[in-house]
């Protein structure tokens, strides 16, 4: 494919696509430790008919598979089917299932369930009948991973999707992220005076979380938990105090200034985020 041609159309793009043969191509390129000769990616895929094969592989090569020195491979577009056909977010529709997170709700100690349906996680208490936490989630991410991994899956997922997003990069579509702190969302808790949202300029897909999700990867809040014993990189989120909603006031509204407290072992670190997002360490 020329320079002048690589920009396709969405439905140029995925007809492509629209047939077994063609999968079948880039699925045996996908588990090739090598790039194939013609011949050995003949072999690897099921149609006798050589003209036939070739015409299908032609109709691949510059956008799903790159030829060189008579071989092939896939490209970073092959990779990218490949990984979303084994994701199953668009093969596969997961049974509803209700996980038990062995992580407690630091407001009345009931442990947290985890409910998944519709490719949706959603973290709530049964006590106090509030959800923690709702995100997408691929079913493929099921696959091969027992009870106590899926509760560490559900939990690094959402903070490494938020924390992309609030590194400027949409998961969605890798477009540009814009954050902001905002005082008002239909996703507030009632008791949440602020929040931070992330919208992405290209595809619109939109991440909203807590103040306190957004400084948990700040180093100062890393170094003062590892300070009091606390790893945060393997303690459950969701049992943290100090992340909740009403944990984070305002202490001005123009500019806008947002405070959150953490108090470990009569210690205290206190953190302000303005309009901008910037972090302030007390």
């Amino acid at each position: 494919m020329d320079a002048d041609e690589r920009d396709v159309s969405p439905e140029k793009a995925f007809s492509l696509l629209g047939n077994d043969t063609r999968i079948e191509i880039i699925q045996a390129l996908w588990d090739a430790d090598d790039p194939l000769s013609f011949s050995e990616l003949h072999d690897r895929v099921g149609i006798r008919d050589s003209g036939q094969f070739n015409y299908h592989l032609n109709k691949l090569v510059g956008l799903f598979v790159r030829q060189t020195d008579e071989k092939y491979e896939p490209t970073y577009a092959g990779f990218r089917i490949m990984g979303a056909i084994l994701s199953g977010t668009y093969t596969q529709r997961a049974e509803a299932e209700t996980f038990a997170l062995d992580t407690y709700c630091p407001d009345c100690g009931t442990e947290l369930i985890a409910e998944y349906e519709e490719e949706t996680v959603r973290v709530r208490c049964e006590t106090c009948e509030r959800n923690r936490s709702t995100f997408g989630l691929p079913p493929g991410a099921f696959e091969g991973r027992n009870e106590t991994e899926l509760r560490q899956t559900f939990e690094r997922w959402l903070l490494n999707v938020f924390s992309l997003m609030a590194d400027g990069v949409c998961l969605n579509c890798s477009g540009k992220t814009v954050g902001s702190l905002v005082t008002e969302s239909e996703y507030f808790a009632d008791e949440q005076e602020a929040g931070i949202e992330f919208l992405c300029e290209r595809c619109g897909d939109y991440a909203a979380g807590n103040v306190g999700t957004y400084l948990l990867e700040h180093p100062a809040v890393v170094a003062f938990h590892y300070d009091h014993g606390i790893d945060l990189t393997d303690y459950p989120v969701w049992e943290l105090e100090w992340p909740r909603p009403g944990n984070a006031r305002i202490v001005s509204e123009d500019p806008l200034l947002v405070e959150c407290v953490i108090e470990l072992d009569g210690d205290e670190l206190r953190l302000s985020v303005d309009g901008e997002l910037t972090v302030s360490v007390e």
